[in-house]
């Protein structure tokens, strides 16, 4: 008689094991976005402080600390580059605890040019919103000869290799490829480890010209020193007497648009939750802090943004290529 009792009891035992299982597999893959976020977020910043990138990652971790009642803590990775970092964000697990802040020029640079210790392909992300969207500008010192855009391309043809362009980062170098190509001239490029570092050589006159981001426009006037073009399609708002290359006549257009991403294959549950925490944050003030910040605030949903860096991406692997 028990031995009979015993055989039902442990296959309901089975039933009630494997019921537990699964309700606990279904509810990791649906990302449990009712509980999401239980903890802090990390926020990976693959360059170093007070960049525009991490002033960027900084005011959005306020942004979203607000909106989903959890610390989102900014960390700078920007060993190698920000090669480092970039894989960190890859390689994490895509639960919505580990997301990061970059930019397409960045992502796209390291699997086309930078290539030695990258681990991921452009796929390897969840790209959750734009940020931002940005260009660089052609710097000269105060005490240079040269005035105007063409000015420097003459220059740079009497002195072919011999015109050095400093450049905040490895990122930049699309741009000298890009002025190199559409204005047959030849240059040397020094990559610098900030924006910072570039414009304080400018300042001291100890380079021919450099490149920095549009955000530094104000500080580079304030120091005297020459702004010979902007690097987008049409002229930013917040440097709107700064003419593009474009209007001057050469077709040099590197827009850079800033993006909060997190690993590939998150739970959709968990990115709608993010990506609805950010749209509610720019249709606050996160707008306009970034305004005051000398950013251009442009906000991207996930679809528009996927749209963008299809175009985007496809012109700079024509570009950049692969080997």
């Amino acid at each position: 008689m028990k031995k009979n009792m015993i055989v039902p009891f442990i296959m309901l035992l089975i039933i009630v094991l494997a019921s537990c299982s699964a309700s606990k597999s279904s509810g990791k893959e649906a990302g449990n976005s009712d509980a999401y976020p239980e903890k802090s977020i990390d926020l990976i910043v693959p360059f170093g402080a007070g960049g525009g990138t991490d002033q960027i990652a900084r005011s959005v971790a306020n942004a979203l600390e607000k909106e989903l009642g959890q610390p989102v803590v900014v960390t700078n990775k920007a060993a190698a580059s920000g090669v480092v970092g970039s894989n960190e964000i890859a390689s994490s697990d895509p639960n919505g605890y580990t997301l990061g802040v970059f930019s397409n020029t960045d992502v796209a640079n390291f699997v086309y040019t930078v290539k030695e210790g990258v681990n991921f392909g452009l796929d390897d992300f969840t790209y959750l919103g734009g940020l931002n969207e940005t260009g660089d500008i052609l710097v000269v010192p105060k005490g240079s000869d040269i005035d105007s855009l063409d000015d420097f391309i003459k220059y740079s043809k009497e002195n072919p290799g011999n015109v050095t362009v400093a450049l905040p980062s490895k990122t930049q170098e699309m741009n000298i490829t890009l002025m190199e190509s559409e204005m047959d001239i030849e240059l040397t490029q020094v990559v610098y480890e900030s924006g910072n570092k570039v414009l304080a050589d400018l300042i001291g006159g100890h380079i021919d010209a450099g490149i920095l981001s549009a955000q530094f426009a104000d500080q580079a006037s304030d120091q005297g020193l020459k702004i010979l073009g902007l690097m987008t399609e049409e002229r930013l708002d917040t440097i709107e007497d700064v003419p593009t290359f474009t209007e001057q006549g050469y077709d040099v257009s590197n827009p850079a648009v800033r993006m909060l991403v997190g690993s590939a294959d998150m739970p959709d549950d968990v990115v709608e939750k993010i990506e609805q925490a950010l749209k509610e944050q720019y249709d606050g003030e996160l707008a306009e802090v970034l305004s005051k910040m000398g950013e251009v605030p442009t906000y991207r949903n996930m679809d528009d943004l996927e749209t963008f860096l299809e175009k985007d991406f496809d012109m700079r692997e024509d570009i950049l290529g692969e080997d």
